[in-house]
C-alpha cells in the first residue's frame, strides 16, 4: 500500500512548494530534503514488498515462520505508511509546508525511513524453521460411566499400542462422543510425543472448507489456490513430511473423500480418528476399529444429574425421588441430563418439581422416534427459561432470555462467539431492557449469557467466548424456522446470494450468510447479509428493510455504501470495521457538505458507529452532531475530530479517534468529567504530536493511560504539558530516543497516581534510573516518583544493561587500576523506591546482566517474567548460604536465558509461590526454593505451589539440578508439567500491560 501513496503525496507537496514560493526553511534546502525523502521511501516500499513476498512464499511451505525482527520491521513500515497517509490528508491544510519543513518533521521522517532501509540490509535469513507443535489441551468435562472408561482405555490401546490406522467412534447426538475424544486427545498430548491435530467438521461442511481447516492446524497456507485437486496434493505433501501424527475429525455427518483432504488414511505416519452419529459413515470411510458410545445406565444418569444440580441445591427425599424419575426420562443421554438438570438448579419446591416432571413426561409421551425425544428434552429446557418473566416483554411468544438464546443460532455450527460482539448485537436488536447507559446494558447482556451457560444451553469456551453444542443449535434452528423465522445459510461456500423464493419469505426476520464467498449482491436483490469477500451491494438493496437494526459489513471489500442505507431510520449499529476499499463521504472533513450530512443524518437512532480500518473517510463537519444518541464511536487515526463535535455527543461512552492538540484533549477530559454522571466512559485518543492516550472516566476511579510514540524526547520543543495535568495511571514510551525516565516522571501532575510503566523499542536506554548517592535531592525525587509504581514492563531495549544503576559503583569500577585492590563498597541506594512493585516483565533485552533492584524493595512483588534476555546471569541478589524472603511472589517465569547461572545465591522463602515456568535455562544448577519442615521433621512443598512447567527436552536437565536435601526433588516431582505454557494460565505479561491498537 505504501507505494500507492507516494506519487499523490509528493505531487501534492511539490505543488504546494511551488505555490508557497520557498526553497529554504531555516537554512534547509527543501528540494534536497524532498528528493532524499522520496528516494528513501521508494526504497523502503520496494524492500517491504520483497520481504512480504518472500516470507509469504516461505510460510506456505509449512516449515518456516518469519523472524521476530522481520515482523517488528514490517510493523514499523506500517507505522510509516500510516504517517504518510495522514500527511497526505493534511497537505491541503493551511500552514502544512511550514510545519513539515520548518519544524523538522520532514527531516525526522527521512531519518527514520533511512534507518529502516539500512536495517533491512542486515536481515540475513528472513525465516526460521518452525518447530513441531503438538497442540494445546482442550477444555472438557468429567467422564461419567463405566462404559466411557472402558471405551477410553480400548481406544487408547488401539491408537498407542496396536497403532490402528483408522478408528471410528459413533453414537447418537449428545451421547458424549466429542467429550470422550477430547479426553483421548488430552491424554495423547500429555503422554506421547506425537503431534495431535483436531478438526471439527460441521454439518454444513464442504471439501474446500475442510481442506482449509486441516491446512490451518498443520501450518499450511492454501489461500493461493482454489482448485480442490491441487489443494489436496499440497495437503498430501505437507502431511507426508510429518512424522508420527494423529488427526482427529470430529462430528463427521457424511462420507468424506479422504483423497480430497490429503489422503491421511494412506500415510504410514498418520492415525485417523473420526467421530460421527452414523455407523454407516464409519464403514464408508473404512475405519478398521469401530466403537459405539452408548447412553448411561440408570445409576450413572442419576450421578450426572446430581453433579449438574450442584451441591447448593439441597433436595428433600420426596423431591429426590422426582428428580430420579426426571433423570430416567432423559434416557441416559448425557446432554439431555445436563440441560434438564441445569434448568432445575436452585429449585427446591416440591410443587415445582412435580409440575416439571409432569410437563416433561407429556412432552415425550407421544413421541416414538429417539431423535424427536432428544429434541423434546432440549426444547423443554428452552421452554423453562424465565417461566415467570414479565409477560409484557414477550415478543412472538418468547421471553428476553429465549430470544437472546435463539439469536446465537445465527452463527455457524461449532463457532466460538465473542461475548462483547454478541452483546453489542443484542443491544442493537433491542433485546436488552432500556438502561440509561450502554455500560449498564452490557452488564445486563453478560448476566444473560451467564444464565444461558448456567442452564447448559450455551457452553463457555474461553473466558470471552461462548458456543452452542451442535444438537442444541439444531433444536434452536427448528424453533426459528417457524416463528420467529430465521434463515441460516452460514459456512456453505456460497458464491452468490440465494434468490429462491423459499428463502425470501415475507415473514423472514433474520438471515445469516456468514463465512461464505459471496462477492456481489446485484441490484434488485433483497435482503440481508454480508461476508468477507463482498465487494458490491446494489443501491436499492436495503430499501425494503425499514426495521433493520444492525448493519455489519466488517472485513468486506465494498467500495461504497448503497444509497438505501440512508433510509434505515431504525438502524442502531453501523459496523464498517476493516473495510480498506470503502470511500465514505465526497469531500474532506474540513469542508461542510450539507447534502452528505442530510443524507446520513436520517440515521437518527444510531448508537454504535465503527469505522476502524477505512482509509478514505471525509466527514462533513455537521454530520456527527446529528447522531445525538451515539454511545460508541470508533474512527481511524487520521480523522481529526473537532472538539466541539465530541462535546455535542452527550451520550458518548466509548470513543477512539484523534484530536490536534493536548489542550483539546484537556478540554474533553474536563467536559466528560462534568457530564459523565454515574457511568464510566472509555476514550482512546491519538494526538498529532505522537502521543496516544486512553482514559476511562468513572464514578469510583478515573483511568488515564498515555503512550508517547516515535519522538526524540531530547529535541522536542513543547509536548503539550497540559496533557499531563491529570492523574496518569499508565505511562508508555515506544520507539522514542533521548528518554530520561526521571525527567519524564517529574512532569507528572500527580506522581502518586502512576501505576504502570512500559518502555518498548527505545534506543540508548541503558537503565531505567541512573542514580547517585551523592545527589540527595535526586534520590528524594526518584524515591517520590517511583515508590507507587506497581508494574514495570520493558520490551526490546537493545541497550539496557540493568533496571537501576548506582553511579558510584560505575565510577569505582571504571577508576580501578588493573592490579589495585577493590574499593570499599559505596553507600547503597535508599530503600523503598519500588516498595509497591507487583509485576516485573523484561523481554528481548539482550544486554542486561542484572536487575539492580534492592531486595528489600521487592516485598510486594507478585510476578517476575523474564524472556529472551540472553546475557542475564542472576535474577535476585542474595549471599550464598543466606535466606531471602519474597513473601508475595506468586509467579516466576524465566524463558530463553542461556547464561543464567543462578536465580538467587541465597535460599528463597516464597510461601505464596503458585507457578514456576523454566525454559531455555540450561546452565542453571539449582532451584533455590525453600521447603518448609513440619513437626515430624519431614520436608513439604511450598503451601500454595500448583505447577512447575518445563519443556519436554528439559527432563534430563531437571534431573541434574542440585538440591539442599536429597528428598526435595521427589517432593516437587508431582508438581511437574512438561508442556508449553498457556497465556491464560499465567495471565502475565500480555494481559497486564496496556496495548494501544488502531
Amino acid at each position: 500500500m505504501l507505494d500507492k501513496l507516494l506519487e499523490p503525496f509528493f505531487s501534492a507537496v511539490g505543488q504546494k512548494l511551488v505555490d508557497f514560493g520557498a526553497n529554504k526553511f531555516k537554512g534547509k534546502d527543501t528540494k534536497f530534503v524532498l528528493k532524499s525523502l522520496k528516494r528513501n521511501l521508494k526504497s523502503l516500499s520496494a524492500k517491504a514488498s520483497d520481504v512480504e513476498e518472500q516470507i509469504n512464499n516461505g510460510e506456505q511451505s509449512c516449515k518456516k515462520k518469519r523472524k521476530r525482527e522481520v515482523q517488528n520491521w514490517l510493523e514499523e513500515v506500517k507505522v510509516i505508511e500510516t504517517e504518510v497517509r495522514a500527511l497526505g490528508n493534511e497537505v491541503q491544510e493551511e500552514g502544512f509546508i511550514s510545519r513539515f519543513f520548518g519544524g523538522d518533521q520532514a527531516t525526522e521522517l527521512n531519518e527514520r525511513v533511512n534507518e529502516l532501509v539500512e536495517e533491512s540490509r542486515h536481515f540475513g535469513e528472513l525465516l526460521l524453521t518452525v518447530h513441531k507443535t503438538r497442540g494445546n489441551p482442550m477444555l472438557t468435562t468429567k467422564i461419567f460411566g463405566e462404559a466411557f472408561e472402558k471405551n477410553l482405555e480400548r481406544i487408547w490401546k488401539c491408537v498407542v499400542i496396536d497403532k490402528v490406522p483408522t478408528i471410528g467412534i459413533y453414537g447418537m447426538g449428545g451421547v458424549g462422543k466429542t467429550t470422550l475424544t477430547k479426553h483421548i486427545y488430552n491424554r495423547l498430548l500429555e503422554e506421547i510425543q506425537y503431534c495431535v491435530y483436531w478438526v471439527t467438521v460441521s454439518h454444513e461442511f464442504c471439501i474446500n472448507k475442510l481442506q482449509d481447516d486441516i491446512a490451518n492446524v498443520i501450518g499450511l497456507n492454501l489461500s493461493a489456490d482454489n482448485d480442490e485437486d491441487k489443494r489436496a496434493a499440497l495437503l498430501n505433501i505437507a502431511l507426508s513430511r510429518k512424522k508420527d501424527f494423529i488427526l482427529v475429525l470430529d462430528n463427521v455427518w457424511d462420507n468424506i473423500s479422504l483423497i480430497k483432504v490429503g489422503n491421511p488414511q494412506r500415510l504410514e505416519t498418520c492415525r485417523l480418528i473420526i467421530t460421527t452419529r452414523s455407523l454407516e459413515v464409519c464403514r464408508q470411510i473404512g475405519c478398521e476399529e469401530i466403537f459405539i458410545v452408548e447412553t448411561l445406565c440408570r445409576d450413572e444418569a442419576w450421578d450426572l444429574f446430581q453433579e449438574t444440580l450442584g451441591q447448593e441445591t439441597t433436595l428433600s427425599q420426596q423431591v429426590k425421588e422426582i428428580a430420579k424419575s426426571m433423570a430416567k426420562e432423559c434416557g441416559g443421554l448425557p446432554l439431555g441430563i445436563i440441560t434438564v438438570a441445569g434448568s432445575m438448579r436452585g429449585v427446591t419446591n416440591i410443587h415445582v418439581w412435580r409440575n416439571t416432571i409432569t410437563e416433561l413426561k407429556e412432552s415425550l409421551l407421544r413421541l416414538d422416534d429417539i431423535e424427536d425425544k432428544v429434541f423434546a428434552i432440549l426444547k423443554y429446557s428452552f421452554d423453562r427459561l424465565d417461566p415467570h418473566y414479565k409477560r409484557e416483554y414477550k415478543r412472538k411468544g418468547y421471553t428476553q432470555l429465549q430470544l437472546c438464546f435463539l439469536y446465537c443460532s445465527l452463527y455457524p455450527e461449532d463457532y466460538d462467539i465473542e461475548k462483547e460482539q454478541l452483546i453489542s448485537k443484542f443491544i442493537a436488536e433491542n433485546l436488552m431492557d432500556k438502561r440509561k447507559t450502554r455500560g449498564a446494558e452490557f452488564e445486563q447482556g453478560h448476566a444473560i449469557l451467564d444464565r444461558l451457560v448456567n442452564v447448559c444451553l450455551l457452553e463457555s469456551t474461553l473466558s470471552n467466548y461462548v458456543k452452542m453444542h451442535d444438537l442444541v443449535r439444531d433444536m434452536a434452528r427448528k424453533i426459528t424456522r417457524k416463528n420467529p423465522k430465521f434463515m441460516v445459510l452460514a459456512r456453505l461456500s456460497l458464491k452468490e446470494i440465494p434468490i429462491e423464493e423459499e428463502y425470501w419469505t415475507e415473514d423472514l426476520e433474520k438471515m445469516s450468510l456468514m463465512k461464505n464467498e459471496i462477492s456481489e449482491i446485484p441490484e434488485g436483490t433483497s435482503p440481508n447479509c454480508p461476508n468477507h469477500k463482498l465487494t458490491l451491494i446494489g443501491d436499492s438493496f436495503f430499501s425494503l428493510m425499514c426495521g433493520l437494526c444492525i448493519l455489519d459489513l466488517s472485513r468486506t471489500r465494498i467500495t461504497k455504501l448503497p444509497d438505501s442505507v440512508s433510509e434505515l431510520k431504525s438502524l442502531n449499529a453501523l459496523i464498517l470495521y476493516d473495510c480498506p476499499y470503502l470511500v465514505f463521504g465526497p469531500e474532506p472533513y474540513t469542508y461542510c457538505n450539507h447534502e452528505s450530512a442530510s443524507r446520513y443524518g436520517n440515521l437518527v437512532n444510531l448508537r454504535y458507529l465503527s469505522m476502524f480500518g477505512i482509509w478514505n473517510i471525509w466527514f462533513p463537519r455537521c454530520l456527527l452532531p446529528k447522531f445525538k444518541y451515539l454511545q460508541c464511536l470508533y474512527l481511524p487515526p487520521y480523522v481529526i475530530v473537532p472538539v466541539e463535535e465530541i462535546e455535542s455527543l452527550k451520550h458518548l461512552e466509548k470513543f477512539h479517534g484523534r484530536v490536534n492538540y493536548g489542550c483539546d484533549l484537556n478540554r474533553i477530559i474536563q467536559f466528560r468529567q462534568s457530564v459523565q454522571g454515574y457511568y464510566t466512559t472509555s476514550f482512546h485518543f491519538l494526538i498529532a504530536n505522537g502521543v496516544k492516550l486512553k482514559m476511562e472516566l468513572g464514578v469510583v476511579n478515573d483511568y488515564i493511560a498515555v503512550i508517547v510514540t516515535a519522538l526524540d524526547l531530547m529535541r522536542r520543543q513543547v509536548m503539550d504539558l497540559t496533557l499531563l495535568e491529570h492523574d496518569i495511571q499508565h505511562l508508555e514510551y515506544s520507539f522514542c530516543t533521548g528518554l530520561n525516565l526521571l525527567d519524564e516522571l517529574q512532569r507528572l501532575y500527580n506522581p502518586r497516581s502512576l501505576k504502570t510503566i512500559r518502555i518498548v523499542n527505545c534506543n540508548e536506554v541503558e537503565c531505567i534510573l541512573r542514580l547517585s548517592t551523592e545527589n540527595e535531592q535526586q534520590l528524594m525525587m526518584a524515591q517520590e516518583v517511583v515508590k507507587y509504581i506497581e508494574e514495570i514492563h520493558l520490551n526490546y531495549l537493545k541497550d539496557l544493561t540493568c533496571v537501576v544503576a548506582n553511579l558510584e559503583i560505575e565510577k569505582d569500577v571504571s577508576a580501578m587500576a588493573p592490579l589495585s585492590p577493590p574499593p570499599p563498597p559505596p553507600p547503597p541506594l535508599p530503600l523503598g523506591m519500588f516498595s509497591s512493585l507487583k509485576r516485573l516483565s523484561i523481554q528481548d533485552c539482550y544486554k542486561i546482566k542484572k536487575l539492580g533492584l534492592p531486595l528489600p524493595d521487592l516485598q510486594n512483588l507478585e510476578s517476575i517474567y523474564i524472556d529472551s534476555c540472553v546475557e542475564i546471569e542472576e535474577i535476585i541478589q542474595g549471599e550464598r548460604g543466606g535466606v531471602v524472603s519474597l513473601p508475595k511472589l506468586r509467579k516466576l517465569v524465566l524463558i530463553g536465558l542461556p547464561k543464567l547461572k543462578s536465580i538467587c545465591e541465597a535460599t528463597m522463602v516464597c510461601n505464596s509461590i503458585e507457578i514456576i515456568y523454566l525454559a531455555g535455562c540450561r546452565i542453571l544448577k539449582k532451584l533455590p526454593l525453600f521447603l518448609p519442615v513440619g513437626d515430624d521433621h519431614a520436608y513439604s512443598p511450598p503451601p500454595n505451589l500448583q505447577r512447575i512447567f518445563l519443556q519436554k527436552r528439559d527432563k534430563e536437565w531437571w534431573e541434574s539440578l542440585e538440591w539442599d536435601h536429597p528428598t526435595h526433588k521427589d517432593i516437587l516431582r508431582p508438581f511437574l508439567y512438561f508442556q508449553k505454557i498457556k497465556p491464560e494460565l499465567l495471565d502475565f505479561p500480555e494481559n497486564v500491560s496496556f496495548q494501544f491498537k488502531w
